[in-house]
């Protein structure tokens, strides 16, 4: 059984998920999580993704609230499905909660697979943080990037057998394979942008849009980034609705606020984009896989490789850094920069979970 929820996780598990069904009886559970079109089912329709089994209903819920239903959902399906294995995807409410039911069952549930695991930003105030290494404990299989992830877990006391090091994550095989479909001129002339002059920018994790003072300094940078180059943000819901709540303005010369992108457009505008600008994980790593520059609008990340080959740059989240980096990027020759990616990441992950139920 496989349990997703959100829009990262729906994106990072699509290689897998067919793997699955091939492979096992598979069963395929949504959580809810993540519950407006915009945010779930067109990442199913553009990825070619199956119907879940079970759909739960646990989005707008506060965090412990939505926990505690996908927890009681997830719960009564392995009760009456009685899964053998159940695999979880990286560090949302989704993750822990259906790593905890699975626990609680262990008269059933003989594995619990953990894929992105390992992965750390050393900030334990971030729920994110919480979340996956409460998971890595909980689980039998770690399927964890890199190396350095790998030494985060040993750390944690996390048994060597259980670990196996993918060296990439199926992020990268998604947005590769998305990328080549992608029809990039169409793309930004639907946004009206010129490729390689334009940047995009999302924002939408708990500590930079719930503080008015931290969400209102990074609205005056993208204004300000607007005055320089044309500037599209995709508002998540979270992000729209605090601004409207704190009345920020999110406005400029060149700024364009739009809805969530589906898949193959964001993916499209990604690769043509002089930069981008995030707080996001996935979007670190599709940047990356794409060749795209990142700044990070965050005080730490999780994803180290990206910063060290110097593709990507941590920003914080003071005003005048994000500008003065974005220039930065602004002002230099536009160009893409390659990251080494492994290919059949996610073919070795499902040997591995064979061997291991062998």
């Amino acid at each position: 059984m496989t349990v997703i929820g959100t829009r990262p996780e729906i994106i990072k598990m699509s290689p897998l998920i067919p793997l699955f069904d091939s492979e096992f009886s598979h069963l395929l559970v949504h959580s809810g999580q993540h519950y407006s079109p915009s945010m779930d089912s067109v990442f199913f329709e553009e990825l070619k993704l199956r119907k879940p089994d079970y759909v739960l209903e646990s989005g707008g819920l506060p965090p412990a609230d939505q926990t505690g239903a996908i927890m009681r959902g997830v719960e009564k399906i392995i009760l009456a499905e009685k899964p053998s294995a159940v695999t979880v995807h990286g560090d949302t409410n989704t993750t822990l909660a259906a790593a905890l039911a699975a626990a609680k069952h262990r008269e059933h549930v003989k594995a619990i697979i953990h894929i992105e695991a390992g992965v750390r930003s050393f900030n334990r105030t971030q729920p994110e943080e919480l979340n996956r290494v409460l998971v890595d404990q909980a689980a039998d299989i770690l399927f964890i990037p890199y190396e350095h992830d790998r030494e985060n877990a040993l750390r944690e006391g996390i048994p060597d057998n259980r670990i196996f090091v993918t060296n990439g994550n199926t992020v990268l095989e998604s947005a590769i394979r998305t990328a080549s479909i992608a029809d990039s001129a169409a793309i930004c002339g639907k946004y009206s942008v010129t490729p390689r002059n334009f940047a995009i920018a999302t924002f939408h994790r708990q500590e930079s849009v719930d503080s008015p003072e931290i969400l209102s300094g990074i609205c005056r940078a993208m204004t300000e980034i607007s005055d320089l180059i044309p500037l599209i943000i995709p508002l998540h819901p979270r992000t729209e609705k605090r601004i409207s709540e704190f009345g920020i303005k999110l406005e400029g010369s060149r700024l364009m606020p739009v809805p969530p992108i589906g898949y193959i457009d964001m993916t499209g505008l990604l690769q043509n984009a002089r930069f981008c600008m995030t707080d996001s994980g996935g979007l670190q790593e599709e940047a990356a896989a794409l060749g795209t520059p990142a700044l990070v609008l965050r005080n730490e990340t999780e994803h180290i490789r990206y910063l060290k080959s110097g593709l990507h740059r941590l920003t914080g989240i003071q005003t005048e850094t994000i500008v003065r980096e974005a220039r930065r990027l602004i002002d230099k020759k536009p160009d893409t920069q390659s990251i080494e990616i492994k290919s059949g990441i996610s073919v070795s992950i499902l040997e591995a979970i064979v061997n291991f139920l062998k």
